[in-house]
């Protein structure tokens, strides 16, 4: 298939940020610092993971094509059988966990971010796109209302947990922002595939989750600036290509062989 089509392009973007946040939650199965929260996390991974293998569908099937047409070896392909520089994730969903502070902070963002991804979606002119956007939106509230229930709990808790929780935000931030890198195909899809571009995604992005940050004094990122009530990139931010272009760091090397090794050593294997 053509990687390179505006179509797939696009959707990869959302698809690779799924699969890649799901295999990244999945490292604090049997690791989380509690029963409850290992067991959302663990959720958490299969729910993104699922949701990934959705998008893959998508892109798969075609404009207008039939889902339940799709080879599943060729959805197994596309997820797990690509180069690392053919993956479109932003780089902040291919970090490890490193800490239970910084995770809970890129859960926070990164989930609100697709919540308001998906919204947008679910006004798209691809019936395939706005089907599956209105179905994940369903689901996704419940990793909405987890993130939000733990980032006012640990704020909440006590000092140490605040400034640990704090120091987690300001590392995740910076990468954060790049959620809302375009896609180099974003001039193709934008009034067909999507409605609006990703820096409107962005701005309502960080209308949301800025004012529950100010309201916990957890710190924002750096370089966003507020005109009036909306919050928005400086000009030019996203001007060297990162993860929606292809581009990542030694993380995703080490983490992509993890993650595709099996389907690697097994090419065409059914399970």
């Amino acid at each position: 298939m053509n990687l390179d089509d505006p179509r797939t392009v696009f959707l990869l973007g959302i698809a690779d940020d799924e699969l890649v946040t799901g295999h990244r939650s999945s490292h604090w199965t049997g690791f989380a610092p509690s029963i409850e929260s290992d067991l959302a996390f663990a959720t958490l991974a299969q729910d993104e993971i699922n949701h990934a293998d959705l998008w893959y569908q998508v892109v798969l099937a075609g404009r207008g094509g039939d889902l339940g047409a799709v080879d599943r070896s060729d959805v197994d392909r596309l997820g797990l059988g690509r180069e690392p520089g053919q993956y479109r994730h932003a780089i902040v969903c291919e970090r490890p966990p490193t800490d239970f502070a910084y995770s809970l902070a890129r859960h926070f963002l990164y989930d609100h971010f697709d919540a308001v991804r998906l919204d947008v979606l679910t006004s798209s002119n691809d019936p395939d796109i706005a089907a599956v956007a209105r179905k994940l939106r369903h689901e996704e509230r419940y990793h909405l209302e987890h993130a939000d229930t733990w980032v006012r709990k640990v704020a909440r808790a006590s000092l140490e947990a605040h400034d640990q929780l704090a120091e987690g935000f300001a590392r995740v931030w910076p990468e954060a922002l790049w959620l809302a890198e375009p896609t180099p195909a974003e001039a193709d899809v934008v009034g067909d595939l999507v409605p609006v571009g990703a820096s409107e995604v962005g701005a309502r992005w960080l209308g949301d989750v800025v004012p529950v940050l100010e309201e916990l004094e957890l710190p924002l990122a750096d370089d966003v600036a507020a005109t009036g009530d909306v919050w928005r990139l400086p000009d030019g931010f996203f001007d060297t290509p990162r993860g929606r272009h292809g581009e990542h760091t030694e993380d995703w090397t080490s983490a992509w062989e993890e993650m595709t090794h099996l389907h690697r050593a097994h090419p065409g294997v059914s399970w």
